[in-house]
Formats: C-alpha cells, structure tokens, sequence
C-alpha cells in the first residue's frame, strides 16, 4: 500500500510493460537499471506525476553481452562496424602522423627562412627558461607538478590547429602554434569529450589524455577564464567518478589557482564545491595538516555553504570516531562527495564493528549491525522495480556479504538473523 502511494499508477503500469520483455535474469537486471535512471531523473525534473507515462515510449529489451542477440550481429551492425573500423583507422593514422611531425620537431614547417627564424625564437625562449630566466606558471599538480606543464613560455601561444583530437604529449620543446589548438575549438573539444563520457561512448583512459591534451593547450596559450573553469570542473568530477584521486588532485589543485587568479565572481560559483571534495580528500589520506591549513584560509561565507558545512561535520565525526553521525551523514553527502569518502567509509567501518563486537554481549541481531555499520537496506524505488527482477539483491547487499565474509562474522546456531559478537570478534581478531 506505501508503495502504491509513492508512486503514481500509470508509473507502475510502465515498469510492468517494460519487464515483460525481459526473459533471463541479466535481462532484468539490465532493465532495471534502465528504468532507475528514467525514474530518478524525472524525481529530479519534479515531473514523476505530471508525466503521462502510459503514452511514453517503453525502453527496448536489453542485450546482454553474451547472450544469442549480442553474439549474432545483423547485417546493419556488420556494415555500421566496417565504416566504424574505417573510421577508428583513419583517426589512428591521423594521431600517429601528429605524433611524428610533433617528436620530429615539426620539420615539415621548416620550408622557408620565417619558419627557421621563428623557431629559433621560441627555442631561445625554452632556452632562456631553462636557465631560470622566465619564472614557470602554476602547475596542475599543485605542489609538485605535471611534467607536462613544466616548460610554459612567457609569451602566450595562440594556437592556430582546427583538429579536435590531439593525443597527450609531454612537452620537451617550445611548441609550434600549428599544433595548438585555439580556446573555441578546446571548448568545443572538452564538451564532446563530457558527451563521450557520459554515453560510455569512450573508454576513460582515453577520454582522460584527451583532458589532458586540452589543459595542456588552454596552459600553453595562458587561457585562464570561465571557459577554463568549466573544462577543468568537468574533467575532475570525470576523474572522481572513475575513482582516479590522483589525477584529480592534480585537477582540482590548478582550479583553486584559477579560483584565486580570476577576479569575476562567476567563475566560483563551484568553488564550495570543490572545497568540500578537497576536505574529504584529506580525510581519506589523513593530511591533518593541509586539512587544518585549508580550514584556516576558508572565509566564514564558504564555512557556511551547505555542501562545506556537510563536509565539516563528517570531519568532526571521524575524529571523535562518531560512526552513528558519521553514516547517517555519509547517506547525505551532496554532489560527487561520495566518490572520495567512500574510502574512509571503509575505514571507519572496520574499526566500528570491532567496537561493537566488544560492546554487544551476547549477540546483535543482523539488520542492526548493517544499519549501523552504515549498510542500507532495499529503498522505496527498489520496492517498485523489485516486481520485475526476481532477486531483489543489490549492489549494497553484496558489499554487505562481502564484508561480512572478510569480517569472519558468524551467526548463532540457534537463530542465524542474530551474530555471535564473541564467536566474531575472536575471529576477527585472529586473522587481522
């Protein structure tokens, strides 16, 4: 009945439709997934009860990889890969003749005196810095550095290359304009590369020394604007999703730079953000020091924002080892947030079983110990899908087996929804 309220009929009478399509269980668990995504972005466009959803078109059966469908392409599919195939090579061969003419110090430019002379001009600028003469720009990677970034001349490049695509290169001399891409094409780049991501049209090794490439060149040409703002936004929430906190440290230290630099008030409209992102990343690698430093230089504006605030209070959590506000925070934390305290989530949740094994005698029965070990159990959404898919386990419940495994809990003999908190903890205790 709770379900019936939560969501509207016709909805209802959509997911049905949808499952009845579906015939294995990868089939439905695919669909699943799709309906998922439609449902919670129309709760987030605020139109689940305004949508007609009996006139709105049902997805198509998933395929699967492995099963007859996917395995037997039709002839469409086998023309549509042969120009695809084509494609991909005339891309390949386009990148490996850059690749060459960039290495090879572009000797194909080299055909009359004013390409000589103004080589000569950027060789004497690189030359000129190696020497400490032209101090460098901040780099991307904060206190060390990228390689990449390390020979910036002191005149700004404007680029004059219109190709999109341009493979990551780590820069060894002053590079010609012909193979730097302008701000407008850089931006039109940046933006396909999101579209890319974001329809998994792309592997993310690519898509990442494509970004690279990108900021490579917007360095190069000094580009420091809005335009700059959002392309290194999206590349880091891109690296934070892939769970890259490398590359996204280096990101994220460059975009606090331009966040500084940039006097239009615009350009940090994110910036609390990634002040937040930047407090969970300290936690996560327990950088007391940069953490205190980066609360210190917080003005009391970005202290209040709420996604600061969030951030904030699950600091103080973990260090008052706090686990109970700590996961009740965790299932709220804004954005991306997520993406980088799910590491200290881990954490913390080893070193709070082993407080509540040794608190609880005799047992604990099983939902309170996943409750509060910050384990969430199926949701109203999974309710409504949970018709069609005839195992309601999701991602959750198999981390929740997981650790329980690791975590050698056991249960009574008598009443397996109750653990042995003795029984447990020694044997936790035995193979840590």
């Amino acid at each position: 009945e709770e379900v019936n309220n939560a969501w509207p009929p016709k909805l209802q009478k959509f997911v049905e439709k949808a499952f009845e399509v579906c015939h294995t269980h990868e089939e439905r668990s695919a669909m699943q997934d799709t309906l998922k995504g439609i449902i919670e972005s129309s709760k987030r466009n605020n139109t689940l009860w305004k949508t007609d959803w009996d006139i709105q078109p049902v997805p198509k059966k998933p395929v699967v990889p492995g099963s007859e469908e996917s395995n037997t392409p039709t002839r469409w599919q086998r023309k549509q890969e042969k120009q695809a195939s084509k494609k991909r090579e005339g891309k390949r061969l386009k990148r490996e003749d850059l690749t060459k003419r960039m290495k090879k110090g572009i000797d194909d430019y080299e055909t009359n005196e004013a390409e000589k002379a103004a080589r000569a001009r950027r060789n004497q600028r690189f030359t000129d810095m190696q020497h400490g003469i032209v101090s460098s720009m901040p780099s991307a990677g904060g206190g060390g550095g990228d390689e990449e970034l390390k020979f910036i001349s002191s005149e700004a490049i404007v680029g004059t290359c219109m190709t999109m695509e341009k493979i990551f290169i780590r820069i060894q001399q002053m590079p010609n304009p012909d193979t730097v891409r302008p701000e407008r094409v850089l931006v039109k780049w940046a933006e396909r590369l999101k579209a890319k991501y974001e329809s998994e049209e792309a592997d993310y090794e690519w898509i990442a020394d494509q970004f690279k490439a990108v900021r490579q060149d917007m360095v190069i040409q000094h580009i420091k604007n809005s335009n700059t703002v959002a392309i290194y936004e999206s590349n880091a929430r891109i690296a934070l999703l892939e769970d890259d906190l490398g590359e996204f440290y280096k990101i994220q230290s460059y975009l606090m730079n331009l966040y500084k630099d940039l006097e239009d008030e615009s350009c940090r409209k994110n910036q609390c953000e990634f002040l937040a992102y930047r407090i969970f990343y300290w936690m996560v690698y327990n950088n007391a020091a940069d953490l205190i430093k980066e609360i210190k230089n917080m003005t009391p504006e970005q202290k209040a924002d709420a996604s600061v605030r969030h951030a904030l209070n699950v600091h103080a959590a973990v260090d008052l080892s706090d686990y109970d506000t700590f996961f009740r925070l965790y299932a709220q934390t804004p954005n991306l947030g997520r993406c980088i305290a799910k590491h200290t989530r881990e954490k913390l949740r080893v070193r709070t079983l082993r407080v509540i094994l040794r608190a609880y005698k005799p047992s604990i029965p099983v939902i309170e110990l996943r409750k509060k070990l910050g384990f969430k159990g199926p949701d109203a959404l999974d309710d409504l899908l949970g018709g069609g898919n005839d195992n309601n386990d999701d991602d959750d419940e198999e981390d929740w087996e997981l650790f329980a495994e690791d975590s050698k809990l056991t249960c009574l003999p008598t009443d397996t929804s109750l653990i042995d908190t003795k029984a447990s903890y020694d044997a936790l205790s035995a193979s840590s």
